[in-house]
């Protein structure tokens, strides 16, 4: 289940760039990954923080959201080809440690 829902992540977190459709998908996928840092005890309001966080990370890293270049006059876009997994879990880890408990257990 996830730490987050979609009313949380509006008046509370303050998101804005997942739309609502998209959300449940991406807060599971963060809660998943929260799970699986092992991290000490942390309160709801943390957690459901971090899941907001890791959610629109992972939700930007989606190839269609790389636009790599863009053009004005006569529209034109280009996009990215695929992520570097290792910086988008690099990211993760990194938003995660801002609201849980990461210090206490060795991992930064």
């Amino acid at each position: 289940m996830a730490y987050a829902d979609y009313t949380f992540y509006t008046t509370a977190y303050y998101g804005s760039k997942i739309s609502e459709n998209d959300f449940p998908y991406f807060a599971e996928r963060a809660s998943d990954y929260i799970d699986s840092l092992s991290f000490a005890e942390t309160d709801e309001i943390s957690l459901a923080k971090a899941c907001c966080a890791c959610a629109e990370i992972m939700y930007s890293a989606q190839p269609e959201k790389q636009i790599a270049s863009e053009k004005v006059g006569d529209y034109s876009v280009s996009y990215a080809q695929g992520n570097d997994q290792t910086s988008v879990a690099d990211e993760l880890l990194k938003t995660a440690s801002k609201y849980l408990n990461l210090r206490q257990v060795g991992w930064i």
